[in-house]
């Protein structure tokens, strides 16, 4: 029994801890099932936990054999979101609809065809929906919930101090039918995801390095970095800001110890190209057209990732094979004919999942603004197009010598959905005037092009863009010495100016 090996324990935050993730503390990990103290043992050929020696001698623990260990396993592959649905929990986001407002919204999932009884008639079934709210600003109407609909989207009221969505209609329609509950907004809320959706935090779910992160507090503190904005939320103030190491006090502070999260992993819908990389945001295409979905594990270990359908259904588990440290692996499917389609990419032996949720759409209801939606810069060097994008392709452009930096506002471009903020860092060489580094945030790169332009005459050797959340492009212009930076060698002439 004290051998049993165990692929993953509980950190001392209520995180899965993969085996292969686990630090070699002792006292520090305990049991998913006893919640008594395991040990890592990480031998050359095997890896697992194991019960402390001693601590089952007067307690049982019911992973007592592979079967309880296997059953455990699946369990984790069930995602939170499945788990909230069925306690009708209301999924709570934030998400900037303009550069100086928060929107607070919940989403309730729509039907799937498979919920509804074959042969009956949808529409008629729907009308006999009655639909009672609390705290929402513009109630749910029956038809947001028909299997054509990928979800049901309802505004909030920020100051409301619950949400109820109760939805009573005929026991066919089971699946969507009771109260729908949520609490409202309070000071100490983290809401995690990207700057459309950012749903609220999971109390054992550790950020991913690079998400963004809204921090709900009754008085912003003074002297905030640069890297930290700040909005209002009904009576509560928002902080906004990206979860990396400058802002890691924050998370502490805010989160109650909460860190980023080292092995944390993306996942992104590769094809459709133009597809936006909100994860949990619906992907529209029409029926048929290729998806490919991309999960990109952290360089420092070679996880094994699942595609788990939502709801979970027995032996209907994809298994994505290892292909190596920080190396994407990749899952082909295509939109359904008729109805929305959710799986969670998943780490097996952990908690984390994320969301990918695809949904048909006749080609002429497609957004006009579909191709904005591709994400990147655009620059155009001697008349050629050159695309980076922190999705897939190319995500670095080395200028040569001859690049003359006081071209740069004419040949930079944003492609990209509207109102995304970027923040823009430049990294300067050691006798630059500037820096060592300056970071400016923006939604629109054509604001910063002529600064970018001072900075690169000035000593500037990169310019790192992170397209909020999703990722990063980087610029980087030769700089082999200040001189040339200010205007000595070929190319390049201008004074030193203040960024």
């Amino acid at each position: 029994m004290t051998d049993l090996s165990i692929p993953t324990a509980l950190d001392p935050h209520g995180n899965h801890v993969p085996i292969e993730e686990a630090i070699h503390k002792l006292d520090y990990y305990r049991c998913p099932r006893c919640e008594e103290f395991v040990d890592p043992r990480q031998g050359p050929k095997r890896q697992y936990f194991a019960h402390k020696r001693g601590v089952l001698e007067d307690k049982s623990c019911s992973l007592s054999s592979q079967a309880d260990v296997d059953e455990m396993v699946d369990e984790l592959r069930k995602s939170d979101i499945e788990e909230g649905e069925k306690k009708r929990s209301i999924r709570v986001y934030l998400g900037e609809r303009h550069e100086t407002q928060l929107e607070c919204f919940g989403v309730i999932p729509s039907l799937e065809w498979g919920q509804v009884p074959q042969g009956a008639d949808v529409d008629s079934l729907l009308s006999q929906l009655e639909i009672a709210t609390e705290g929402a600003t513009n109630p749910p109407v029956p038809k947001n919930f028909h299997p054509r609909e990928s979800e049901a989207v309802v505004p909030l009221d920020p100051g409301a101090s619950e949400f109820e969505v109760e939805i009573t209609g005929p026991a066919e329609l089971e699946a969507i039918t009771g109260l729908w509950t949520a609490v409202g907004l309070s000071q100490g809320n983290l809401f995690v995801g990207d700057q459309r959706r950012a749903r609220r935090h999971r109390s054992n779910r550790q950020i991913k390095e690079g998400e963004w992160v809204y921090v709900l507090t009754a008085v912003a503190p003074p002297h905030l970095t640069d890297l930290v904005s700040t909005y209002e939320i009904g009576s509560l103030d928002a902080l906004a800001f990206p979860a990396r190491e400058e802002t890691e006090e924050l998370l502490e502070e805010y989160g109650e110890g909460l860190t980023t999260d080292d092995y944390g992993f993306d996942a992104d819908v590769v094809l459709p190209a133009d597809a936006h990389p909100t994860i949990e945001a619906p992907v529209y295409g029409t029926p048929g057209e290729q998806i490919l979905i991309g999960a990109t594990p952290s360089d420092k270990i070679d996880p094994v990732f699942e595609v788990v359908a939502i709801p979970k259904r027995a032996g209907d588990v994809v298994g994505l094979e290892p292909t190596g440290p920080g190396n994407p692996r990749y899952y082909p499917t295509t939109i359904p004919r008729d109805g929305s389609r959710r799986v969670s990419i998943h780490q097996r032996n952990s908690d984390r999942h994320r969301l990918v949720h695809v949904h048909p759409v006749d080609s002429d209801e497609r957004t006009p603004d579909r191709e904005a939606r591709k994400i990147g810069i655009e620059l155009y060097v001697d008349d050629e197009p050159v695309f980076l994008s922190p999705l897939n392709g190319r995500k670095v452009y080395e200028f040569d010598q001859e690049f003359n930096p006081h071209t740069l506002p004419a040949i930079i471009e944003y492609n990209g959905p509207e109102g995304l903020e970027l923040e823009v860092t430049g990294s300067f060489i050691d006798d630059a005037q500037f820096g060592p580094r300056i970071t400016r945030f923006t939604t629109a790169i054509d604001d910063l092009a002529g600064e970018l332009s001072n900075w690169a005459i000035n000593g500037c050797e990169s310019v790192r863009i992170e397209f909020g959340g999703h990722g990063a492009a980087k610029l980087a212009f030769p700089q082999p010495a200040l001189a040339t930076a200010v205007g000595i060698g070929d190319g390049w002439s201008g004074s030193p100016q203040e960024p």
